[in-house]
């Protein structure tokens, strides 16, 4: 089994909250399983929850067709830039268009979170960058998009723009922040040098490759019912956990993503919709589900071929230990 951090793809993603990097591997050991890897290249792979783009970019480099989508626009530009881009990549005259061009039309968003998260030198440089890849064709727009997403992720620790201190680093209150995330703040200004968004580029370009992809952007139960798939890989919202939308707030603004709050589809609804795929990956998991309970639900709508527990801890960082040591990722599949 390849291990992620062989996959040098993977650095053109930005730090993601449930990302699935580390679990890819894995995931796609057991697809192989019930699917052999020599009839990937003839299958179509659909990923509705596609959030940070780890399993859809680790699956067109496996040779699926890949249908990568989301609801929120954050995941969506990552889904146009590598998923369905599979050769344009940013040159420097691009980056150095981010520092150059006027601000023509420069919308002022991240203005508005000057002090609170960004100082007034991050927000002007983000707002150009902003209406400068506004005025870009696709895949060119989403990839300068990205770079501007990576590049507000790391100004942040652990890559929250929540970060509880962000203010003080924004007004240069840096004796109010404690020294272990000092450290991340002070070398965070590197970033708007040229050098360092080249360098973020550089990443981005990482992952553009050749292969076979689509982005789209919608319901993930719509995007179930309506796209033909052999394989369905799920990842929805895990039940008793805090979802994203109120940690990448600051980013659904910046990419004027104004989607009103809605209910996150249960399992039972998804695998309803996924009745036509011959193959469904799931990956669950949170306080409230065990792996019993969770093969059970499946196996009501399809046989269960393989249901594994994998200790894994999502933010080792914050998390006590007592909570990195029992939470587990809970991989299931399911054939038709």
């Amino acid at each position: 089994m390849t291990s992620a951090t062989s996959m040098p793809f993977f650095d053109a993603l930005p730090a993601w909250l449930g990302g699935k990097r580390r679990l890819a591997p894995l995931i796609f050991a057991l697809c192989d399983e019930e699917l052999p890897r020599a009839r990937w290249g003839d299958t179509v792979l659909l990923d509705p929850f596609s959030g940070g783009g780890a399993v859809s970019l680790y699956a067109k480099a496996q040779g699926f067709r890949v249908v990568a989508s989301d609801v929120a626009e954050r995941s969506a530009v990552i889904a146009r830039a590598l998923v369905a881009n599979s050769d344009v990549r940013l040159r420097p005259d691009d980056v150095l268009s981010l520092f150059d061009e006027p601000a023509v039309g420069c919308p002022r968003v991240a203005g508005r979170y000057v002090t609170a998260v960004f100082s007034e030198a991050q927000a002007d440089w983000i707002d150009r960058a902003l209406a400068v890849a506004d005025r870009r064709c696709e895949p060119a727009r989403s990839l300068l998009l990205l770079v501007i997403i990576k590049l507000v992720l790391r100004l942040f620790p652990m890559s929250l723009p929540t970060a509880s201190d962000a203010h003080r680093a924004a007004t240069g209150d840096f004796d109010g922040i404690s020294p272990r995330r000092l450290g991340h703040y002070l070398k965070s200004r590197e970033l708007l040098t040229r050098e360092g968004v080249w360098a973020l580029a550089e990443e981005v370009n990482a992952g553009v490759f050749g292969g076979r992809g689509e982005a789209r952007r919608g319901d993930a139960i719509e995007i179930v019912r309506s796209v033909p798939a052999d394989v369905v890989y799920l990842d929805p919202p895990y039940p008793g956990t805090t979802g994203y939308d109120k940690a990448y707030a600051v980013l659904d603004a910046l990419l004027a993503d104004e989607r009103p709050a809605g209910r996150a589809p249960g399992l039972d609804e998804l695998l309803d919709a996924a009745a036509a795929a011959p193959l469904v990956m799931l990956s669950y998991g949170g306080p409230t589900v065990t792996l019993d309970a969770l093969t059970a639900l499946v196996a009501r709508h399809r046989p269960v071929r393989r249901a594994l527990a994998i200790p894994y801890a999502h933010l080792r960082s914050v998390a006590t230990e007592e909570n990195n040591a029992k939470n587990r990722e809970y991989l299931i599949l399911a054939s038709r």
